[in-house]
């Protein structure tokens, strides 16, 4: 997927994006961090084509997205955030909550790749555990890992995950670190993070500020640079 000088502005007046480029490759992880305000919501918000760019295009496989049904795009992107949405159901009917022709198998594999599985084999009913309103019976960071097996069970060729550690204590950030990480190279992630420790082992990272890629290298890149916001912030927060 590539942004070719992409902007943005919401009200033709005060430019969100300017002029930003950037790709990613396929299977490549990619961390887009920066201050708030910067823009990383926005990009999130074009790429799911919630707006078109005012200038510029989005382009993957050197096709541009808005030639490509809206409906077709977003089957192919999958979208976590911290807000989390369960029923109350079974997990086997969450997990299949987008596609309920998803087979017995494809759902047993997004959990594993989920790291869930074995949590829902120790549960009494399995598969067919009822998790209550909005989850209430599971911890936050079980919630989360069953609706990024939702997402997975769906196959999406992208996969954006907005701040989708923030509200998780340190024990649930790291099974969902595991999570990512055996994500890697096996399908294209985009990260948008505030927590630092979410984006370090990224292929790549995109540092936005103010509306503009200012810094873009792997986390070892940025880090040995003592000028780059990346390395200002990792020493803050040390």
């Amino acid at each position: 997927m590539e942004f070719k000088n992409v902007g943005f502005s919401y009200d033709q007046s005060k430019l969100i994006l300017k002029n930003v480029s950037f790709t990613i490759k396929k299977g490549e992880m990619v961390g887009l961090i920066g201050p708030s305000g910067a823009g990383k919501t926005t990009i999130v918000d074009i790429i799911l084509r919630l707006f078109n760019p005012n200038k510029g295009e989005i382009s993957i496989d050197g096709e541009n997205i808005n030639k490509i049904k809206i409906n077709d795009w977003r089957k192919n992107i999958g979208y976590v955030s911290q807000d989390i949405f369960l029923k109350n159901d079974t997990i086997a009917n969450n997990i299949k909550f987008y596609n309920d022709s998803i087979t017995d198998e494809e759902m047993v594999e997004a959990a594993k790749m989920a790291n869930i599985y074995d949590f829902i084999l120790s549960c009494p009913d399995k598969f067919s555990t009822v998790i209550g309103e909005r989850g209430f019976l599971l911890s936050v960071g079980q919630r989360q890992r069953i609706v990024i097996a939702r997402i997975l069970a769906r196959r999406p060729e992208i996969l954006i995950l907005d701040e989708a550690t923030s509200a998780l204590d340190n024990e649930s950030e790291v099974l969902i670190q595991k999570v990512i990480e055996n994500l890697k190279n096996k399908i294209t992630v985009l990260l948008i993070a505030h927590r630092l420790s979410t984006v370090m082992n990224c292929t790549k990272l995109l540092v936005l500020q103010n509306g503009e890629i200012k810094e873009q290298g792997s986390p070892e890149e940025l880090m040995a640079d003592p000028n780059s916001y990346f390395f200002k912030v990792s020493n803050i927060r040390k």
